[in-house]
């Protein structure tokens, strides 16, 4: 019997967009691990790291009425996401800015999957409470903020660390996404 040297960098390649949701999706259903730990404060958005590894990180996102976050991405990782309280309004692209952005309205038990180039706006639309679960590969570092420009590219604005304290610059509060035209990305 011949033993070999497990792959190290294989061992510690990112999870695929597909494996992500399928975590996100598991989480979701499993209420009974996340809701008594959502919050949702009026002020701002509130969020919780629920676990974190070497390969992926949970994350617990709570919306008020009328919160969001403007367009970013999740620094080179991967991710998904499930809604499992509420709604959520994603206007969404890819850093290539080969393609416009496209809207989509996310009910509970919906979610969304994607690679290291998306980035996309996501805010609570309704009146009523939001919650989803989060899952990035690697492990969320930082989130880079953008603007998007009318050629269909993006220009960074800032990035921040998604573990320490954030500034408050690109947090939506109080918005009424049916009263602020120039709001939607589209």
């Amino acid at each position: 019997m011949t033993l070999t040297a497990p792959d190290t960098q294989s061992a510690l390649a990112p999870l695929p967009p597909s494996r992500l949701l399928a975590i996100a999706r598991g989480l979701g259903r499993d209420a009974a691990t996340w809701r008594a730990l959502a919050q949702h404060d009026p002020d701002e958005r509130w969020f919780l790291q629920l676990s974190s590894n070497s390969r992926f990180d949970i994350w617990l996102i709570g919306w008020h009425a009328h919160q969001g976050v403007d367009l970013h991405d999740h620094g080179g990782a991967g991710g998904a996401f499930t809604v499992v309280e509420g709604e959520l309004l994603e206007t969404s692209g890819h850093i290539d800015g080969r393609r416009p952005l496209t809207e989509t309205r996310l009910g509970v038990g919906a979610a969304r999957s994607f690679g290291p180039g998306h980035v996309h706006w996501v805010a609570n639309p309704s009146v009523e409470v939001a919650t989803s679960v989060h899952v990035y590969s690697p492990p969320l570092q930082t989130m880079d903020f953008y603007g998007s420009e009318p050629d269909l590219s993006f220009s960074r604005l800032r990035t921040e660390s998604a573990t320490e304290p954030r500034t408050g610059v690109g947090e939506l509060r109080g918005l009424r996404i049916e009263d602020e035209p120039g709001i939607s990305l589209l």
